[in-house]
């Protein structure tokens, strides 16, 4: 299955030749990879090499690794969070900024919306009716909703049918969901955002893709300015309550 390496790192050609093996459908999500030792012989290579590259497959979230019996180098689901983790890298860099990813998202939730309106099934609209439900129920009680926020966008995402689609919007949006939930919005916001997702939801249950369009835009630009005015107000009050300290 396996070339012996030749001229280049070793452990980059092994790491290389494993990739495009589960890229090419060789080994499946769950699939456990050959030990070190038969990798070794296979790639006339040392132990060493191959664990260099298996870990580096495990950064990559290509692999994961268990230990003890029945242990080894397991296949992962390639899903969104391949993508997440750059971004969450990013953000924690402060390369990037609230703004940048409502950018992003007004790219392509707006156009998941307007497909999800065309495309949803009647488990998509059921997921979406009992999602709107659960986070009416939080929002009510006074808690943060932000697992029911974010489970409404994916599945708006899921219900467009784009598989592509899909894996970026649930990438981005969990890095978006950590930003909106540090900077932990009022109540009056999470009500307005609950009736903003029940707008989206009609106009996608109603098959109104136009409407969904417009409704999901306005709502991503809406909850921005929101927020800002939100995190404005927390500072403003911040620096009273520091001058009262120092006048008192």
């Amino acid at each position: 299955m396996f070339e012996p390496v030749k001229n280049v790192r070793i452990s980059d050609e092994i790491l290389r030749q494993l990739r495009s093996a589960v890229f090419a459908g060789k080994f499946q999500a769950g699939d456990r990879l050959p030990n070190e030792r038969h990798l070794a012989e296979q790639f006339a290579a040392s132990r060493t090499s191959v664990r260099e590259a298996l870990r580096a497959l495990e950064q990559e979230g290509m692999i994961r690794v268990k230990k003890g019996a029945g242990g080894g180098a397991f296949v992962s689901n390639l899903d969104h969070q391949l993508v997440t983790r750059p971004f969450q890298t990013l953000l924690q860099l402060r390369k990037v900024s609230m703004a940048h990813i409502t950018e992003v998202r007004l790219i392509f939730e707006p156009e998941a919306a307007r497909l999800a309106a065309e495309r949803a099934t009647s488990e998509d609209l059921a997921e979406l009716e009992a999602v709107i439900e659960k986070m009416r129920q939080v929002v009510e009680e006074g808690e943060p909703p932000a697992s029911h926020d974010l489970r409404f966008h994916k599945l708006v995402a899921r219900a467009a049918k784009n598989p592509i689609l899909e894996m970026l919007a649930e990438s981005m949006l969990e890095v978006a969901s950590q930003v909106i939930s540090d900077l932990r919005p009022s109540i009056e916001v999470l009500r307005h955002v609950l009736e903003r997702h029940r707008q989206v939801f009609e106009a996608i249950r109603d098959g109104d893709g136009e409407r969904a369009y417009t409704l999901m835009s306005e709502h991503i630009v809406d909850v921005r300015k929101r927020l800002s005015q939100h995190t404005a107000n927390g500072r403003r009050a911040k620096a009273r309550r520091r001058n009262g300290r120092a006048v008192g």
